[in-house]
């Protein structure tokens, strides 16, 4: 008889951008899109020296994710995280994002719009909705994840230029774990 149970551990893993699709978006530094995008900068938007800017609504960048490669016993939710601002004042912008899969021709799993975002001398950190099936209904699998693409644009853009410092798609999943619950029935009390 084994004392060993499951216990289920939540964890998160963020799928980063690591290759360009797609680009309309100019870049502070660099030939490659991906990689101004994927690390975060907490500092004020304009003295940010690793992003990615556009001045026209409906831009778009599109870019491929990091393989998800953690061990689990469920994928319980996807949800897509963009860092983005305008510092002109009284202006105001909207991000528009879509996870597809990489299909010949791409598939949009999810597209989603954010509220209107205010002008700010820092960035805005958009939080989309934490989604828990790949098309609505279907659990995600490894496969699902290993074939994440993420499209931003910016969709709409009173005035100035709207930046982009990080965008990525944080997994939350269940991973199980082996505990011992034997008991001991030493004589050393």
């Amino acid at each position: 008889c084994s004392n060993t149970r499951f216990s289920r551990l939540m964890a998160t893993v963020n799928l980063l951008p690591n290759a360009d699709l797609a680009n309309d978006w100019t870049l502070s530094t660099g030939s490659d899109l991906y990689e101004v995008i994927n690390e975060d900068n907490t500092g004020a938007a304009f003295a940010d020296g690793s992003t990615a800017s556009t001045t026209t609504a409906g831009h778009e960048f599109y870019v491929a994710l990091t393989n998800f490669t953690e061990d689990f016993s469920s994928i319980d939710s996807v949800q897509v995280v963009v860092r983005a601002g305008v510092n002109s004042r009284g202006a105001t912008f909207r991000i528009r994002t879509a996870l597809t899969d990489s299909a010949g021709s791409p598939n949009i799993l999810y597209d989603e719009t954010s509220g209107t975002q205010n002008a700010s001398i820092g960035y805005r950190t958009i939080t989309f909705t934490s989604r828990t099936t790949s098309d609505g209904s279907s659990a995600w699998t490894n496969t699902d994840l290993n074939n994440l693409r993420l499209l931003v644009e910016a969709d709409v853009l009173s005035t100035g230029t709207c930046r982009c410092t990080f965008a990525y798609a944080i997994v939350t999943y269940t991973e199980p774990v082996a505990t011992d619950n034997a008991v001991f029935f030493g004589t050393n009390f």
